[in-house]
């Protein structure tokens, strides 16, 4: 069943892959889905366009929007919080309350229903300069999304498995189940709002910490000039 704290229509936006999705759930016998190949800067919005109309709705009419926060393409992510935020500012969304999801639960969602992953498993894409954004799963039950170092993902004991739709630089040995990433599929079961949480402020997913070094000034007197 749909959260009855989510109030429909809802607009689900899924931009972390290079496969853009959208999905419009809004009380109906089915759940309106549109995907696109194209970048989302191009494809997105006319996606957004076609699916209202075809359920005959204007964008100041939904009451919920949910995007995907993450982790995964940083261009196609901030497109679609650039248009949620566009869209707040513009005050055509006043009441519209603002959700997230991983893109991450979403795939561990979609191997339970398609695959035997087992038990317990791994979930990861590639978050460039040699590590992972991972989602463990253990019994079943998935955890909180970490990082992780490829040498730790190369030594995991558990399988793991990933998306084609999501880019990879890192150079790995470790034995990588790749799977296809088809959201709609989790969007059109009654219980995806159950992954939602509340975003207001749409902000993306950020998984890893940035740590910098704190570089004190000196100044350079003479006893330090080398003779």
């Amino acid at each position: 069943m749909t959260d009855p704290s989510i109030s429909l229509p809802l607009l689900v936006i899924d931009t972390s892959s290079r496969r853009v999705c959208v999905a419009l759930i809004d009380g109906s016998e089915s759940v309106a889905t549109r995907f696109s190949n194209e970048e989302a800067s191009l494809s997105l919005f006319p996606l957004i366009a076609n699916i209202l109309a075809e359920r005959e709705l204007k964008l100041d009419q939904l009451k919920s929007i949910a995007f995907c926060e993450g982790p995964g393409s940083t261009l196609g992510i901030r497109t679609a919080i650039m248009g949620i935020r566009a869209w707040q500012g513009a005050g055509l969304n006043g009441n519209v309350a603002i959700f997230s999801f991983s893109s991450l639960r979403v795939g561990y969602e979609l191997l339970t229903k398609s695959a035997s992953p087992g038990d317990s498993f791994l979930v990861v894409t590639d978050a460039r300069r040699n590590s992972w954004n991972c989602l463990k799963t253990q019994n079943r039950e998935p955890c909180a999304v970490t990082l992780l170092e490829n040498q730790a993902l190369e030594n995991a004991s558990l399988p793991i498995f990933s998306f084609d739709e999501f880019p990879s630089w890192t150079k790995t040995v470790a034995s990588i189940d790749r799977k296809s990433y088809r959201p709609e599929i989790v969007f059109e079961d009654p219980g995806f709002t159950d992954l939602l949480k509340p975003n207001p402020a749409a902000e993306p997913m950020n998984v890893r910490t940035m740590e910098f070094a704190k570089w004190i000034p000196k100044a350079r007197t003479s006893d330090q000039i080398e003779t």
